[in-house]
Order: structure tokens, then sequence, then C-alpha cells
């Protein structure tokens, strides 16, 4: 099993609510509005599933956001250079993409905390200090 569909299964036993999948289409148009293309390691995984239902979090109180979500918040957010993918503790920071930088970063620092979104599901699975 690889480390996406692993990361699945966890939250599907731990009752996270998961959204379905989202199909290359959708990806495209949110790329589109967003000026902004994902890596494929994102890809892959959106295309398995869209975030989590809602506000839902995982066990240390992350949540992965549905591309809809992502589009929300990055209207609003002051920082145009950067799109969030994940919140902790209901927005206490956020995790995201740097549109000038390759990496993820944390947004209250703008510190990078890995190079591919495959490590931050490794991290988030670990519950590194990293993320926080």
């Amino acid at each position: 099993m690889d480390l996406f569909d692993y990361t699945i299964a966890i939250w599907n036993e731990t009752n996270v609510k998961l959204q379905s999948g989202g199909w290359e289409e959708l990806i495209l148009e949110f790329e589109g509005k967003l000026n902004f293309k994902f890596p494929n390691d994102f890809k892959t995984f959106y295309l398995k599933i869209n975030g989590f239902v809602d506000c839902d979090w995982n066990k240390n109180m992350f949540s992965l956001w549905s591309l809809e979500r992502i589009f929300e918040e990055y209207k609003f957010n002051q920082n145009d250079n950067y799109i969030g993918f994940c919140d902790y503790l209901i927005n206490s920071h956020s995790i995201g993409y740097m549109k000038n930088e390759n990496g993820i970063f944390i947004n209250t620092v703008d510190e990078k905390i890995c190079e591919t979104f495959e490590e931050f599901i490794d991290l988030l699975n670990n519950n590194s200090e990293k993320l926080y």
C-alpha cells in the first residue's frame, strides 16, 4: 500500500470525514482560479480524496482543505503569493504553497517545512514537530 492509500485508510479507521476524490477537470479549474500549478503528488492525492468534509480534523487537530476551501481561504488571504491547503487548531496557522518558491510552508513564519506534498503527508502521519 502506498503512503497516500495508507493515510486514507488511517483517516477512515479514525472516522475522519473525507470528501470523495476530485477529478482532473476540477483540479485544472482551481489551478486556473489560483494562477498556480499544483505539484503532481498533490494532484495524485486529491484525485483520491478532496480533503476533509467541512472543517473536520484528524486526531492531532489538522484539517486538510477541499479544493473549494483552498480557493475560498485564498480569496481572503492577505498574501496572494501563499496558497494554504491545511490548518491546525481551527486556523491557528495554515500550511501551504508559496507561488514563487518550491516546497511547503507554514504561513505564520513563511518557514519551509518540507519539499513535497508526499513529505508533508508523512510529517502529518508522524505528528512531526515541524508542523507546529
